[in-house]
């Protein structure tokens, strides 16, 4: 009897040993160390550390921003990874704490999808080595697979239920219309053993409606028959199912085949989840930066108009108008975005021109209008550095530059003229004609659209401004104007 008992103890401990070799995702040794080398003591936390997760805690203290009890409970999570010797888990649940406890928002806002995704896919994965020693809650986050065995035969379902039950929770359905009515009361499952041939619906019918609901389409379908016929396989196939079993059912095939299908099913959910939090943080970063670089444009553009105290307000105008032209141009929104960006800069070289010259009263000199006229040049020296929008510096270079070549710095003509610095050159005039200057008023309309007319081939190209033109007569009530 000793020897029995001896033998039994000894067959335990092997069991143990061969189930924490299958924790190699866990520092074993380490939490072995905790537990003073007692397999079944380590196995039992291990166990607990599933049992007494703090999934649902952790999503309810982040959606109430209640940081304190948020601190309280991933300082939880730390000491239950640490004992059990999930390393990676407790690092980050430790980043978690310290922005917890500093109200670090923006920081556990990217990060705690992470957290959590990392976290269940561990719970996961011990509750499929551990299934028969962990009790969880009927309320716990973390459940086990779900399968549902839809089969007219009783013993088919009871077949089924005996082989998988001690891995997998089980539900089951006699016929298509109770496993349907199960699924409107809100039964989840993750994958569905169906039966090919069952009166009123088959199998067959079963998975096309199945998959022509959306709330369903993604489960995996299994069917079982007794059919050696290719062309049911192959139709099945052609329907959405992902795998055959084949009745009478074999327990270690089915047993291999829903666990491979079930992992891969899993893995990919786990995927597409990480795709959507990994895509949600890059959208929230590239959102931060075009947020920022907006500001940066906007904060240099209200810097060059503060210089010359008779154009505030000149570079917005600017951008507006020639947004406006891109617009009946057919531009891109991104084309768009680039014109904005370039209107807005294009006097930024006036930053390397002293103030005394820019804000003149009276008329220049030609040494002083020689000084004025090296302002593009600055601007576009400026603007070469930024290269994340492309060729921004046109607009800043160019934009004095006329349709007939008697423009400056290069005397370009027509089409060499880049057409970003064609329109804003259009849009530059039109505001300097609709604002007040030290030197003279502001024209009226009439007044602003026959010189733009004239102007035609001349200073601007005829297409872009006769553009221009059509939008003044749409401003009936001249409210394009400083």
């Amino acid at each position: 009897m000793e020897h029995d008992v001896g033998q039994f103890d000894e067959d335990n401990k092997t069991e143990a040993k061969e189930i924490i070799k299958q924790l190699d995702f866990l520092d074993t040794a380490d939490g072995l160390q905790r537990c003073m080398e007692d397999e079944d003591f380590y196995l039992d936390i291990v166990s607990t550390f599933v049992e007494d997760n703090v999934l649902a805690d952790l999503q309810k203290y982040y959606l109430s921003n209640d940081w304190s009890g948020y601190r309280v409970k991933v300082h939880a999570l730390k000491s239950s990874s640490a004992y059990i010797g999930a390393e990676e888990l407790r690092a980050r649940a430790k980043r978690m704490e310290d922005a917890a406890k500093q109200e670090d928002v923006e920081y556990i806002n990217l990060h705690h999808h992470k957290l959590l995704a990392m976290y269940e896919d561990l719970l996961r994965n011990i509750t499929a080595i551990l299934p028969k020693r962990i009790n969880l809650a009927a309320d716990s986050p973390i459940k086990q697979f779900t399968i549902f065995v839809v089969d007219d035969s009783l013993l088919n379902r009871q077949v089924v239920s005996e082989v998988l039950s001690e891995v997998y929770n089980i539900r089951e359905a006699k016929s298509g219309h109770e496993f349907f009515q199960q699924l409107e009361n809100g039964t989840n499952p993750d994958l569905v053993l169906l039966d090919v041939h069952m009166p009123q619906e088959s199998g067959h019918d079963i998975i096309c409606k199945l998959k022509e609901d959306d709330r369903f389409a993604g489960i995996p379908v299994v069917f079982m028959t007794h059919d050696e016929d290719i062309s049911t396989e192959l139709q099945g196939f052609k329907e959405g199912a992902v795998d055959f079993v084949t009745k009478p059912i074999n327990p270690a095939v089915l047993m291999a085949r829903i666990s491979r299908i079930l992992e891969l099913y899993y893995l990919n959910a786990k995927l597409q989840d990480e795709v959507q939090i990994r895509t949600k943080d890059i959208l929230e970063k590239s959102h931060q930066m075009t947020v920022m670089f907006d500001q940066i444009i906007q904060a240099l553009a209200n810097t060059i108009d503060a210089k010359d105290t008779y154009t505030k307000g000149h570079s917005d105008r600017v951008s507006q108008y020639s947004v406006m032209i891109g617009t009946q141009l057919g531009y891109t929104e991104m084309q768009l975005v680039h014109l904005k960006y370039a209107a807005l800069l294009h006097d930024i070289g006036k930053i390397g021109i002293p103030d005394n010259i820019i804000n003149k009263p009276g008329s220049l000199t030609e040494e002083e209008f020689s000084i004025i006229k090296k302002h593009p040049v600055i601007g576009g020296d400026i603007l070469k550095t930024i290269t994340s929008v492309d060729d921004i510096y046109y607009g800043a270079l160019y934009h004095h530059e006329n349709y007939d070549g008697t423009g400056y710095p290069e005397g370009l003509a027509g089409k060499d003229i880049p057409e970003m610095a064609r329109i804003i050159k259009v849009a530059d005039a039109y505001d300097a004609m609709t604002s007040r200057r030290s030197y003279r008023r502001m024209l009226n309309q009439q007044q602003v659209r026959l010189e733009m007319e004239q102007g035609l081939g001349r200073q601007f190209d005829p297409i872009i401004g006769s553009i221009m033109l059509h939008i003044i007569d749409d401003d009936t009530e001249f409210k394009l104007h400083e």
